[in-house]
């Protein structure tokens, strides 16, 4: 099978971009595509899309946070069991809000499956369990779109695109107040 490796035209990120993100993120970014959002004060990268596939395998996650005070933070209420509270309160069967975190992942898989054919991807060049996941799973890889796999994952893709998870921590915790 030939290896498929995406490929972007134009960088759409500069040296100083792809530097601050390896810092904030401690470490080099793998696929970055570009920087989705900066803070607007402190000018940081705060989310980051990256590539769908990098290194030969699949990357379902589209968005990326790398704002350090909204990572510290979304960690604190996670470690606190609040994903699990806000499914069990906010996300309930039959919900409205249930109804859009699954619209949300739906939104979520087409754009990842969008960037993956914009950048050179073609499904027949990677094994069928990793098309797959990039076709099918939602925010940040997730099989099973009644769940919420990551505050941080979904908060990222809030600050991209605007979803119900982010909106729900917006009111509940006021993250915006980060920004």
């Amino acid at each position: 099978m030939a290896k498929l490796e995406l490929k972007v035209e134009k960088k759409l990120y500069n040296e100083e971009d792809y530097n601050m993100v390896a810092e904030l993120l401690g470490r080099s970014p793998r696929g970055l595509y570009k920087v989705e959002k900066y803070h607007p004060t402190k000018k940081h990268p705060m989310v980051i899309q990256v590539l769908p596939y990098v290194n030969e395998a699949p990357f379902p996650t589209l968005f990326w946070l790398t704002c350090p005070i909204l990572k510290k933070e979304i960690s604190h209420i996670e470690k606190d069991g609040w994903i699990e509270k806000l499914e069990k309160e906010v996300f309930t069967p039959d919900s409205d809000d249930l109804a859009q975190l699954k619209k949300d992942h739906l939104a979520y898989a087409k754009e990842r499956q969008e960037l993956f054919l914009k950048t050179g991807g073609d499904w027949e060049l990677i094994p069928s369990p990793m098309a797959s996941i990039l076709q099918e799973s939602g925010i940040g890889g997730i099989a099973d779109f009644d769940h919420i796999k990551c505050f941080h994952l979904h908060y990222a893709h809030h600050l991209a695109r605007e979803n119900r998870v982010g909106q729900v921590l917006d009111e509940k915790f006021n993250f915006n107040r980060f920004y």
